[in-house]
């Protein structure tokens, strides 16, 4: 029997998806992500996401570096000696993009529903220039270690060799893609719980499990035309709504009684 074309699902499985033999495994997510993609198109779009408080954080952590501890280290100096912390000052301009454009990057994301299941592609929001000049400091990095083990012998390797090793893994520094496939799991109770002022979107099946989770983003002016395909797609007749994504992030899994419920018919009004 030809079983190439064959969905399964994990919820029809007589034995736990994890006790079953890795080949199996790969066979069920194959067949359910073929399942995903082959079928019909309800919604696709592309959303570029940014990394929540972000700048934030790094402003905390230069101010931080420049004020603690550039300032602090030159206060307890003799002579008050501020090389120190123009220094740190120097760092924290440095790093400042280097945080914010590689590190926190922004999300740029591909979403495709379909009637069976969720497909997200994402990947940093990084421009090609970024990886080219992080790419050619490496290779700068990789000659300067050669060079000093060149000038100042093998004794250099103490410290250069872990530099070298460390920009090599740089050398090779470029745009990645991840993709992610969700199938919907009708035939379990399912709950969306939804976080209207940034169309934030996160559903999944009761009890709660790895099957049928999934979360996205999408556009305001989109979020009810969306929310119109999936309910009943997961057989919902309504949805939770959170103000915060924090707080639909603390609600309780496993559980209908959550958020503020919303029904369908209240989209469409």
């Amino acid at each position: 029997m030809d079983k190439t074309n064959e969905v399964i699902e994990v919820s029809e499985q007589e034995t736990p998806f994890h006790q079953l033999p890795q080949e199996e495994q790969q066979r069920i997510i194959d067949a359910n992500q073929k399942r995903v993609r082959e079928a019909p198109t309800l919604h696709e779009w592309d959303i570029r996401v940014p990394t929540p408080f972000a700048w934030q954080v790094i402003l905390m952590s230069v101010s931080f570096m420049t004020i603690i501890i550039g300032g602090g280290g030159a206060l307890l100096v003799d002579d008050n000696d501020w090389g120190f912390a123009y220094m740190m000052l120097g760092m924290s301009i440095v790093m400042t993009p280097y945080l914010r454009y590689l590190v926190m990057a922004d999300k740029d994301y591909h979403y495709r529903l379909t009637t069976e299941g969720l497909i997200v592609i994402y990947q940093d929001a990084i421009p090609e220039i970024a990886y080219k000049i992080v790419r050619g400091l490496a290779w700068l990095g990789v000659l300067v270690c050669v060079m000093a083990v060149t000038v100042l012998g093998p004794l250099s390797l103490v410290g250069a060799g872990g530099m070298a090793l460390f920009a090599i893994f740089f050398t090779d520094f470029k745009k990645e893609e991840s993709v992610e496939y969700t199938l919907f799991n009708k035939n379990k109770a399912n709950v969306i719980k939804v976080v209207s002022n940034t169309a934030f979107v996160q559903f999944e099946t009761i009890p709660f499990g790895y099957s049928g989770f999934a979360s996205f983003y999408c556009y305001k002016n989109d979020l009810k035309k969306i929310l119109s395909s999936l309910l009943p797609i997961l057989n919902c007749r309504e949805y939770r709504e959170f103000k915060t994504i924090l707080s639909l992030n603390r609600a309780p899994h496993s559980s209908l009684d959550v958020g503020v419920p919303r029904r369908l018919d209240e989209l469409t009004k």
